[in-house]
């Protein structure tokens, strides 16, 4: 019989352990190939169907639960009854047969709170007076009788579950302090940005760490932060951020990419169609700060790229082109 047990930040599918969010790949290899539907991945056989769309993104990125693109996926739906409640043509050709258990109890064991509308069981792990504190995967109950939810072992209710994280809390201080000691000095603000994306995201020795949803807690602040526009106060944080001078020798290589945390926080839905974060000329005094930096690779296309590699040439730096656009 195949059993599912939901974790907290996790299932398991007959002993395969996927955690969420999941990438295709990831399930593949657990469960094998899966019959496609735009951003649906169902199995037949098992009755299962897990959900993924890169809508999702913005909000695993707000929860700090983001890994990259290719993990988009947060739900599964077990289809028990056959009635096809959820309204999806695209529901799997056979009933799910088998268990579902809450760490390991079955579900109505479980210390739960039922929803008004008679649907949602969201498992407790603690409960504590006024604290309560929900597992990160939610497991709803589709129902709307009060019979039984098992016959034995096995489920006997449609079950949807999803992946709903709690955002950790920050304790980062984000009020800029200059530091007693030598910093760098940039003269291009494009190239500080891809120094400090290795140096804070990269290598993470860059302090403080910033993220610019707790950046916008820590100021108490409500900015639109759904947009590709640059966040003007995430700018000037880091127009302002020093760099300490003894972090320069760590830089060995600068690898731009669109998908960069510095970027993502900057312009949270940039998807790097544009040239605002590239860079063409450097003034010598600021690249002579980096004497282990051998490499960039950049955004730009040849010819512009072309006149920084050969100001960096003699300096001993290699410089390609990220895309080559001809």
């Amino acid at each position: 019989m195949n059993l599912i047990d939901v974790l907290d930040n996790a299932v398991t599918v007959n002993g395969h352990l996927l955690e969420f969010p999941l990438s295709y790949d990831e399930i593949k290899a657990a469960l094998g190939e899966a019959r496609l539907e735009e951003n649906n991945f169902i199995y037949d056989d098992l009755g299962l169907e897990f959900e993924g769309s890169p809508a999702f993104l913005s909000n695993l990125k707000k929860k700090k639960a983001f890994k990259d693109k290719d993990h988009i996926i947060i739900s599964l739906t077990l289809y028990v009854t056959g009635n096809n409640i959820f309204s999806k043509d695209q529901k799997p050709a056979k009933n799910y047969e088998g268990g579902l258990t809450v760490l390991g109890q079955k579900i109505d064991q479980c210390k739960s709170y039922r929803s008004p509308g008679g649907y949602g069981y969201c498992p407790l792990i603690k409960n504590e007076g006024k604290e309560k504190v929900w597992l990160h995967v939610h497991t709803s109950i589709y129902t709307d009788d009060e019979l039984p939810f098992y016959d034995g072992d096995r489920l006997l209710k449609d079950v949807c579950i999803t992946y709903e994280p709690e955002r950790p809390k920050s304790n980062e201080n984000y009020n800029i302090v200059v530091p007693d000691e030598d910093c760098l000095v940039f003269d291009t603000f494009n190239f500080k940005l891809a120094v400090v994306n290795e140096l804070m995201y990269n290598r993470e020795v860059l302090k403080p760490y910033f993220d610019i949803y707790d950046y916008m807690a820590f100021k108490k602040a409500n900015w639109n932060l759904e947009t590709d526009k640059n966040v003007r106060a995430a700018v000037n944080f880091f127009k302002e951020l020093p760099v300490p001078a003894r972090l320069a020798d760590l830089v060995t290589e600068i690898n731009m990419d669109g998908s960069d945390d510095i970027y993502m926080q900057i312009a949270p839905e940039w998807d790097g169609s544009d040239g605002r974060f590239d860079f063409y000329k450097l003034t010598e005094s600021e690249l002579k700060q980096f004497k282990n930096l051998k490499k960039m690779q950049i955004f730009g296309n040849s010819n512009d790229v072309a006149k920084l590699k050969k100001m960096c040439a003699p300096l001993g730096i290699e410089v390609e082109p990220l895309v080559v656009i001809e």
